[in-house]
């Protein structure tokens, strides 16, 4: 009856036919089945805790990261090529008890055609040198051997065939190109040379133009090599570790966080690049000149002929050790360079690939995240270390469905195409799945380049330092003597955990999504090999000669990733510390105010508009923050909200109103950012709290056989509703309307600095008004962070 008529037969029974005492047994009923369903305590399916972690140990017992690195460094892979890899991704996830699936995006790429770079004479217009741009093969090295090897080329660079003079301009910051505007040497129309590093390459291509040059050349200078150079007793590689002299950085130029520009797909501007997405015009996220990149040995003759023409700063910071070379900026009348970049743009299809193992809670969700295209054959490094701890950590937690233990939340790793174009497979699937995300996502751990070295490197949203920190304590480190990864980390690091700025795939699950994220990783410290990125050099042979023999710290980084996931997987209530959070906002907010010009400070905020932007709640970020979690958790305010806020959207979203009825007069700079400073102070007094309130329902969790059955049942709803708390604590710093002049970046303590890309910039509203000298907007900036700071507060105060 019930499969034809499609109602279970309590649903079939007339409302009026049912006695107090059959609603009382439903209720029961219901909430038994509501018990039974949400309380499953994981341990006691016969796989305890310490067992659990044993499993994932013996299970990397076996190490197979070289195996994965072979197969991923043996083929090119550029975005969008090698499908070959794309299922083979898939069919390991699979192998190892996921879930897999394969997810398409249409993105506007561009591919590697022909290119040409000359130095001329500026009298005969002859040739005096013709730059190879191309490295050299080494015998020891498969990888650089054969026709297969990607050419050397910049994407997103623009086609074109300019000639002109050039000059050097340093590391192409807006401040190297200000210096040479003061010292007199015109950049307008010239070719700008520019080595490689302080900020992303795009963003000196970007500032390049923005100055008038019309073509552009990065090179990699060994003064960048930390002293480990030829010059000083080095030998190269293969023979050494010292740069390859013909090593090249290949890399995208799309400009990334820079000022009007984002992420992903330049002609979807913040929505997916499915088929049939609107397309715009890119350039406000490529740029409209052509550029190269060269090895330090294809410039030094090309630079050498500046010597003793322009300027020489002997400022340190201008200076490298290119071989030759005086650091003059030029440039010189009797030589021109002629440089040719042809590409082939067109919209490509990319492959991100994810493997999910469903836990209990599934809207509960842990993202693990790792790109797989590269800009070489190889990529032993970027990203193909992080590829293959990928597949290790899949194996390790593969062995644990294996042995029936069931996971607590959900797991989901995730395979991304076209990373290094500029974030494209994860920043397109974090547009298309934002809502999803929003809702289910507890928080992203990030591996790219996961093994170039041997020291642990941690950047994370401060809720995760915590556990973070922990699982390290869990891990031995592999080398006599030192102890813990948590020691190591201790040492080496001064247990710095860095805030994340961009340049990987977790920027859109942050800056963008409010989702917490880490991105860890082993790298180069002192006396290490160089690292030869995004050169053919990455290779497998590199790899495994000179950054990881025996492929040792791969295998620590999947033990280390797979402890990490347990904890947040498997912790009862969400594994986060909320005043690690605060103490850490506390920090930056003084590291800004120090920024502030001192004459503000005593300047009155005499606009009354501007005052009640700073007083006055915005119904518009509350409606935001509560949509992008489908009104699970709706900000609760105890300040005031918007006159046209009425009475019945008050109560709705229970708010309490207590409207200021003070006039401001003669109210200063410096009284609100001490007001500020107390909404900061006052979150970190209830996080502080809060966290006291998590440990203690985690221990009654512990504890819940000693519980009645009520008992039971109001822990589980305080659970509930704490970790809820917990899981949308990050959203509360997400503003609708977004950064200015950047608005894709919506997240108000952490984003990329406009003027660097990869760096993080913490209170960015508020620094970048201070860098661009506007009062007003650092006013308005000061109340969107001091409102985001009384919500939370009252939001975790209710508990």
């Amino acid at each position: 009856m019930g499969e034809k008529s499609g109602y279970s037969p309590i649903e079939v029974v007339p409302k009026r036919k049912r006695s107090w005492r059959s609603l009382a047994s439903i209720a029961i009923g219901a909430i038994t089945a509501l018990y039974l369903s949400s309380f499953v305590f994981t341990f006691e399916d016969g796989i305890s805790e310490p067992e659990a972690k044993k499993l994932i140990l013996n299970a990397l017992e076996v190490n197979l990261a070289g195996e994965w690195s072979k197969k991923y460094t043996a083929e090119p892979h550029l975005a969008g090529t090698n499908y070959g890899l794309v299922e083979w991704t898939k069919e390991k996830f699979e192998e190892y008890g996921f879930d897999a699936t394969i997810d398409t995006y249409d993105i506007y790429v561009s591919y590697p055609n022909d290119h040409d770079l000359n130095l001329l004479d500026a009298k005969t217009n002859e040739t005096i040198y013709k730059a190879p741009l191309k490295e050299d093969e080494i015998k020891e090295d498969s990888t650089t051997l054969g026709n297969d090897t990607v050419p050397t080329f910049l994407a997103y660079a623009a086609n074109g065939n300019v000639t002109g003079q050039f000059i050097y301009a340093n590391y192409g910051r807006l401040e190297d190109f200000a210096k040479l505007k003061e010292l007199g040497v015109d950049v307008e129309g010239k070719i700008a040379i520019i080595r490689y590093g302080a900020i992303f390459r795009g963003l000196k291509v970007k500032f390049a133009q923005e100055n008038g040059a019309i073509g552009v050349l990065l090179y990699s200078d060994p003064g960048d090599d930390h002293g480990i150079t030829p010059a000083n007793g080095y030998k190269q590689y293969p023979h050494g570790p010292a740069r390859q002299e013909s090593s090249v950085q290949r890399g995208s130029v799309q400009f990334l966080g820079g000022i009007g520009s984002a992420p992903g797909d330049p002609t979807t501007p913040g929505y997916p690049s499915k088929p049939g997405a609107e397309r715009k015009d890119p350039h406000n996220s490529i740029g409209k000149i052509p550029a190269l990149p060269i090895s330090y040995r294809e410039v030094k003759p090309i630079l050498e002929k500046l010597n003793g023409h322009g300027v020489q700063i002997e400022s340190k910071d201008w200076q490298g050790e290119l071989e030759g070379f005086d650091y003059s900026t030029g440039p010189s009348k009797k030589h021109t360079l002629n440089l040719y970049n042809d590409q082939i743009y067109n919209i490509s299809t990319l492959y991100n690939v994810y493997g999910e193992i469903q836990g209990e809670k599934r809207d509960e969700v842990i993202i693990i995240g790792n790109h797989r295209d590269a800009w070489i054959k190889g990529g032993a490094g970027d990203p193909n270390s992080g590829s293959a701890t990928l597949l290790e950590i899949a194996r390790a937690l593969g062995s644990l469905k294996e042995a029936g233990y069931k996971f607590k939340r959900s797991i989901i790793l995730q395979s991304y195409d076209g990373e290094e174009y500029g974030l494209l497979g994860s920043t397109e699937q974090g547009e298309y799945f934002a809502d999803k995300y929003k809702r289910k996502v507890v928080a992203y751990l990030n591996l790219d380049a996961s093994t170039t070295g041997k020291y642990l490197n941690l950047g994370a949203s401060p809720v995760l330092n915590h556990v973070l920190r922990e699982a390290a304590k869990e891990i031995e480190y592999p080398e006599e003597g030192v102890g813990s990864l948590y020691d190591h980390f201790v040492k080496e690091k001064g247990d710095k955990i860095k805030n994340l700025g961009s340049g990987s795939d977790y920027t859109v699950f942050l800056e963008h999504l409010g989702i917490p994220s880490a991105d860890l990783g082993f790298g180069q410290g002192k006396g290490d090999p160089v690292y030869h990125y995004h050169s053919n050099y990455d290779s497998y042979y590199w790899i495994s000669e000179f950054a990881d023999k025996g492929f040792v710290f791969h295998n620590l980084a999947a033990k280390y990733l797979s402890f990490i996931i347990f904890s947040l997987s498997e912790h009862e209530l969400i594994n986060f510390k909320l005043e690690d959070y605060a103490n850490d906002l506390v920090k930056y907010y003084k590291e800004t105010i120090d920024e502030v010009p001192k004459e503000w400070f005593h300047q009155e905020v005499s606009n009354q508009d501007t005052w009640d932007k700073y007083l006055r709640h915005d119904i518009q970020d509350i409606e935001f923050i509560a949509d992008a979690t489908n009104n699970e958790y709706v900000p609760h305010v105890r300040y005031p909200i918007p006159e046209y806020f009425t009475p019945q959207q008050c109560q709705h979203h229970q708010e309490h109103i207590m409207f200021d009825t003070h006039h401001h007069k003669n109210v200063t700079l410096k009284h609100l950012i001490h007001r500020t400073l107390k909404d900061i102070q006052k979150l970190k007094n209830t996080t502080a709290v809060f966290d006291i309130q998590s440990s203690a329902l985690q221990t009654s969790f512990e504890n819940k056989e000693s519980l009645n059955f009520w008992q039971k049942i109001r822990l589980h709803f305080q659970i509930k509703h704490q970790n809820k708390l917990l899981q949308y604590f990050e959203r509360n710093f997400l503003y609708h309307k977004g950064l200015y002049e950047r608005p894709w970046f919506k997240h108000i303590i952490f984003a990329s600095g406009r003027f660097t890309g990869y760096a993080g910039q913490t209170f960015p509203g508020l620094k970048e008004a201070i860098e661009d000298g506007d009062f007003e907007r650092f006013v308005e900036w000061l109340g969107i962070v001091s409102k985001a700071l009384r919500r939370v507060t009252a939001q975790l105060s209710l508990v």
